[in-house]
């Protein structure tokens, strides 16, 4: 089977336009190297007219003083996904090779996020105070301007409403840099804009090309206002620089390194899946992935040898297959970076299980590698600093809660982290030292729009999701007003 996504243009100010240079760039699927879609490559002049379109439809519309106009806008784009779910689920697994189940499931939670800022655009509340006999200060949120929202790979749906759904909500304009890999998808769910009466034009604008020439021209650009970014550490970091001269707000989430703790006294039926999932769901590439495991000694070998069969059975192929539990790495770069931290973890460490990437049953023409984990390695080791973005697994032992602690928080990132036990105190007590945006206990990657992600240390600035993931779209003003009678 092939599937094909389709060609589309750039979207701006409600209408399809030609990229100013007239080129297109073919996008490929993972699974077996086939056309799926082609998608312009923007230059300056395209983000010079969807920035002005973007400020125009700010200060022109009605749209950032009409909550309830937002409501519905955003409710009938959610509509609109769930009534073509099984198409859009169908051309995701295609394009990046997730499997259909977790495409599916990448759908549902962009339809959770817009239906949960539909309802949070109505009750952004303000606060007054009395100062004095004659004195009033109030307190108002009003939308930032206008939003540039980069969207990563490997959640090209999902991530989109996480962060767009917001700033739309709070009143804002946005402008979608997609990411080149998966521009198709996301100009699909784009398209499903058209007929929605609500959104008045320019309020989302969406644009392709390359990272590099589009999402810098964003951050530099006066016109925006704020950049809501997601992806590695080191674009992160330039974002932060480029930023600085027209000191525009930035919302960033960044890499992550996120170790579960295995306790001794943890229920391993329960432990053990979330494991296995919380690693090779969408073959680790997963900013929150659990791509470290530190488990107590004393049930160390049990533990390890029961992962050791799951991931051996894990099926691993066409995400179209309703057997299939793990699929294709998103891009041949990304599988050639896994595959060098593998032979890098080969070196310094013992190899349980997988290290190679799969070639046979017809998958030698996408990006599939074996599920793989690692056992001792040093803990200065590249495998466990890093961020691999993909299904490798390194798993240490402890003996004590602080030695637990300590290696769980030993690295520069801090965006997620797991807490296995039945004792509720030692699951309060662990998950409040770890320095992490998000601790799981007794559970994993358990994200839903009602409740804020982020980053500690190098893993981000800001929240995302709950009402922290709106608020941010929004400045805060001061009113005072002074009713005392002239003298």
């Amino acid at each position: 089977m092939n599937y094909v996504i389709g060609s589309y243009q750039n979207y701006v100010g409600g209408e399809w336009v030609e990229p100013k240079s007239g080129e297109y760039k073919e996008q490929y699927s993972t699974i077996d190297g086939s056309a799926v879609s082609k998608c312009p490559m923007s230059g300056l002049e395209d983000v010079e007219v969807a920035v002005e379109v973007a400020k125009l439809a700010f200060e022109t519309a009605d749209w950032a003083n009409n909550p309830r106009k937002r409501s519905k806008a955003l409710l009938n784009w959610a509509a609109k996904i769930k009534e073509n779910i099984n198409e859009l689920a169908t051309a995701l697994s295609w394009q990046v090779g997730k499997p259909y189940k977790e495409s599916f499931g990448e759908m549902m939670g962009a339809i959770g996020y817009l239906e949960y800022y539909a309802g949070a655009c109505r009750t952004l509340y303000g606060s007054t105070t009395s100062i004095d006999e004659y004195t009033t200060s109030i307190l108002v949120r009003e939308p930032v301007g206008v939003i540039g929202v980069i969207v990563p790979w490997n959640y090209p749906i999902t991530l989109l409403m996480r962060d767009m759904a917001p700033a739309l909500a709070a009143g804002n304009t946005c402008i979608v840099k997609s990411a080149e890999q998966t521009s198709g998808i996301t100009m699909k769910v784009i398209a499903l804009l058209e007929g929605i009466s609500e959104f008045p034009a320019g309020v989302v604008n969406a644009i392709c090309g390359r990272g590099s020439l589009i999402g810098n021209a964003l951050v530099k650009h006066q016109d925006v206002d704020m950049i809501d970014f997601t992806g590695s550490v080191e674009v992160g970091k330039d974002i932060m620089g480029q930023a600085a001269d027209t000191m525009k707000k930035l919302s960033l989430e960044l890499g992550g390194k996120s170790a579960s703790i295995i306790f001794a006294d943890a229920d391993l039926e329960k432990a053990l899946p979330y494991a296995l999932k919380s690693i090779f769901t969408n073959a680790g590439q997963l900013c929150t992935s659990a791509s470290r495991i530190l488990v107590e000694e004393s049930i160390a070998e049990d533990f390890i040898a029961r992962l050791k069969t799951m991931t051996e059975a894990l099926v691993v192929g066409n995400p179209l297959d309703q057997a299939t539990e793990m699929g294709a790495m998103n891009t041949p770069v990304q599988m050639e970076t896994v595959l060098k931290y593998i032979e890098l973890g080969k070196a310094e460490g013992e190899l349980l299980t997988g290290g190679y990437r799969l070639l046979e049953s017809g998958l030698d023409k996408g990006y599939f590698i074996a599920p793989t984990i690692f056992l001792n390695l040093p803990f200065e080791s590249s495998l466990v600093q890093e961020e691999i973005f993909g299904p490798v697994l390194c798993i240490q032992t402890f003996k004590t809660e602080e030695e637990a602690v300590h290696y769980a928080n030993g690295t520069r990132f801090g965006l997620a982290a797991g807490v296995w036990t039945k004792d509720i105190n030692r699951a309060m007590r662990v998950s409040r030292k770890m320095r992490a945006g998000t601790t799981w206990v007794n559970c994993y990657n358990r994200l839903m729009p009602e409740c804020e992600t982020g980053g500690y240390k190098e893993s981000g600035i800001d929240r995302a999701g709950g009402i922290e993931g709106i608020n941010k779209f929004t400045e805060v003003k001061h009113v005072c007003i002074d009713y005392a009678p002239g003298v």
